[in-house]
């Protein structure tokens, strides 16, 4: 049940995702923001995972640890360094550096499967999905945040060059955004829902998350900080801005600075909306028929 306002802060006393992904991510505020809110957004849902559970594209598995509060099973990443930090950090159980259109696990021998901000990665969905109904036990649950087309429609810096003479312009920075984050499959509500009735699945819940306002904080400082002088030339990942970031807070947590972001942006941060009609990420929620 969705924390009211007058039980919300004992109810981040449990957990609170703001507070620590600040110090994790210190000093970039503003995904610590977007990823904590992210977290919120899907944390009522991961009562439908039932042991054992795969994370695909698990990272180093600190979200997961968070997410889930403890070790699950099973991580799987294409990534060697990000296995290797999992692995160091006994994130999972098991850790399987490969692709997940091979899962190597038996078939109908997962009680569920999440993926974090995964999906827009990963090429060939309609492949992905089917490996993934083949290891899922019938009625589990395959959970998943993904981004949404709706990202460059929210996206301040996008946005601004919508306009007449720009459009060309507004094209080529959202290419160059694409390939630098390997944004290769990102799809519309009824996309997912297609795709997951082909292969005896049902998208059983939807929803977006990261709205106008937590979208236009968070991505002014990370696309914007990207594409400066000139425009749309790469500078690099972590761009003018986000070095600015790093000049003036440190590289180091400061504990004053973490208490003032927190308390800042904790309403902008903690807030859930059912009736939200776009977003700049979506969950999707399917069950194995």
């Amino acid at each position: 049940m969705q924390p009211t306002v007058s039980n919300r802060n004992e109810y981040l006393l449990q957990k609170d995702y703001l507070k620590i992904l600040l110090e994790y991510y210190y000093p970039f505020h503003f995904f610590a923001i977007f990823r904590a809110h992210e977290l919120y957004n899907v944390e009522p849902y991961i009562k439908f995972l039932q042991s054992p559970i795969l994370d695909i594209g698990c990272g180093d598995g600190f979200i997961a640890y968070l997410l889930f509060g403890k070790q699950i099973e099973f991580g799987i990443d294409s990534s060697i360094d990000a296995v290797d930090r999992a692995m160091r950090k006994n994130a999972y159980k098991q850790t399987f550096l490969g692709d997940a259109h091979n899962i190597p696990l038996e078939s109908n021998s997962l009680g569920g499967i999440f993926s974090n901000c995964a999906l827009e990665h990963i090429p060939q969905t309609d492949m992905l999905l089917s490996e993934i109904v083949r290891v899922l036990k019938p009625g589990a649950y395959f959970i998943a945040t993904a981004l949404s087309p709706f990202y460059y429609d929210l996206n301040p810096v996008f946005r601004w060059f919508d306009r007449k003479g720009l459009r060309w312009l507004r094209k080529r920075i959202i290419d160059a955004e694409n390939i630098l984050h390997n944004h290769v499959s990102i799809y519309i509500k009824e996309n997912y829902a297609d795709m997951f009735n082909s292969i005896g699945m049902s998208l059983e819940i939807h929803k977006y998350y990261c709205t106008e306002d937590i979208a236009y904080f968070c991505t002014q400082w990370d696309t914007l900080s990207k594409y400066i002088i000139p425009c749309p030339s790469l500078l690099t990942h972590g761009g003018v801005l986000t070095k600015y970031l790093i000049l003036r807070y440190g590289r180091r947590p400061r504990g004053r600075q973490l208490d003032l972001w927190h308390k800042k942006f904790f309403t902008l941060c903690y807030q859930r909306n059912e009736s939200n009609n776009r977003g700049v990420g979506q969950i999707l929620i399917a069950r194995k028929k």
